[in-house]
């Protein structure tokens, strides 16, 4: 198996067409994204209205798409005849690399990308915040002009950056970005090197974006940002061991009451909120052993945030891949070299990681009930709630010393 963003690339298929250039207009299916779809039990249930932003128990919104599908909304949106396309497992979405035959002239796209493109098909709740995928696509073109790589998005036959498409009975907004090239944090050595260096440019993105403004955001709210937390409560039925879940249910009710209740008296601003390791792109320079970041990917998590809540839930990863709690100091040690934090707001960061960990592991649990196939939803699973029980034992103070006393020691000790 071929892989990218460090999971499996199944190989779908391989074939050529005759370009169709029969298009759609795509405004008239935005009219029709509150359709019904499958509620996830096998029975029919009306989707959640618009102004409902968040997933709800029992919902099952996974785009349901075949081979034939991708290959069709290809040609017809972007004219692209292509040589081959492979799914890219994801988490809620449906996510396809796919390379242009190179024997068929496609003249649709001007610049085209010699490394292949994403075909992004999003999920039924997120395809009906329209306003927020194109918040997210000037985003990224905003990223671009400001030297910062990531995927750009390519516009349809429309000239859009978008479209909302009818799907075997759902609407589901489709985009079309570039494939970066590059191996994925996951797949190479956690060195210090490179925690220091992701740190060092978690800062410099968030520096980038600080000016960016887009009206989506201002309402925007998923279950995926740190604000919403409290709402983990209706899916901790998932949690069959006790002991896990009374955890959770601590670290839910200690966010709350110690970051919600103070959350206007935060620096907001928008944030990539999902800084992992399968959404770092690393490359090795010539005669080098160690790795830098080349860029970043999976801007659908972005959101007006608490800049803490940014360092927080990038900080969750980085440990998680460390597999070490205190080697986060070093990561921090490389944001604050770009962008220092209060100590006030350092102090959250404890309670900022365990709720994320609280997030990833319940939701995990969760979705993975309705798709007991995809093993990419359980990629945390056991060394996260390893890394949770630890954490919630240690003091708040303890663990900002550990922080700061590692994040002293690499800044005295290596040549970074």
């Amino acid at each position: 198996m071929e892989q990218w963003n460090n999971v499996e690339l199944t190989n779908m298929s391989k074939k050529s067409y005759t370009l169709n250039h029969a298009f759609d207009a795509a405004e008239k299916l935005n009219k029709e994204n509150n359709a019904t779809s499958s509620n996830g039990n096998g029975s029919s249930a009306q989707e959640q209205p618009v102004d409902s932003d968040l997933l709800k128990p029992g919902s099952d919104v996974r785009p349901k798409v075949e081979a034939d599908d991708v290959e069709s909304l290809l040609r017809r949106l972007y004219g692209i005849t292509i040589s081959e396309v492979k799914e890219i497992i994801a988490y809620d979405d449906r996510n396809f690399f796919v390379k242009e035959d190179s024997n068929v002239k496609n003249p649709l796209i001007v610049t085209h990308c010699p490394h292949g493109y994403v075909l992004k098909i999003l999920n039924s709740l997120d395809s009906k915040k329209v306003d927020f995928v194109d918040g997210q696509n000037q985003l990224l073109l905003y990223l671009g002009k400001h030297s910062v790589k990531c995927p750009r998005p390519i516009a349809n036959a429309t000239g859009k950056y978008y479209s909302v498409e009818r799907l075997n009975g759902n609407s589901n907004v489709v985009r079309l970005l570039e494939y970066i090239p590059g191996e994925i944090f996951h797949q190479v050595p956690v060195t210090k090197h490179l925690l220091y260096r992701s740190g060092e440019y978690l800062a410099r993105l968030d520096r980038a974006l600080k000016n960016f403004t887009h009206e989506a955001y201002e309402t925007h709210k998923t279950l995926w940002m740190l604000q919403s937390v409290p709402e983990l409560r209706q899916f901790l039925y998932v949690v069959k061991d006790q002991e896990r879940r009374l955890i959770c249910e601590e670290v839910i009710d200690a966010f709350e009451a110690k970051v919600l209740s103070i959350l206007p008296t935060l620096e907001h601003q928008i944030i990539h909120g999902d800084f992992n390791e399968q959404n770092i792109v690393v490359e090795q320079a010539p005669n080098q052993t160690e790795y830098t970041i080349k860029g970043v990917i999976d801007f659908g998590d972005t959101s007006k945030s608490p800049l803490i809540f940014e360092v927080g839930v990038a900080l969750t990863y980085m440990i998680l891949q460390a597999n070490d709690l205190a080697n986060g100091g070093i990561f921090l040690a490389g944001y604050t070299s770009g962008i220092p934090i209060e100590n006030s707001e350092l102090a959250h960061l404890k309670y900022c990681v365990a709720a994320r960990l609280v997030q990833s592991l319940v939701m995990g649990l969760y979705t993975h009930t309705l798709h007991p196939t995809n093993d990419y939803l359980l990629v945390t699973q056991e060394q996260g709630w390893k890394l949770l029980q630890k954490l919630w034992r240690e003091s708040l103070e303890d663990v900002d010393e550990l922080w700061a006393t590692t994040g002293h020691q690499y800044l005295t000790q290596s040549n970074k």
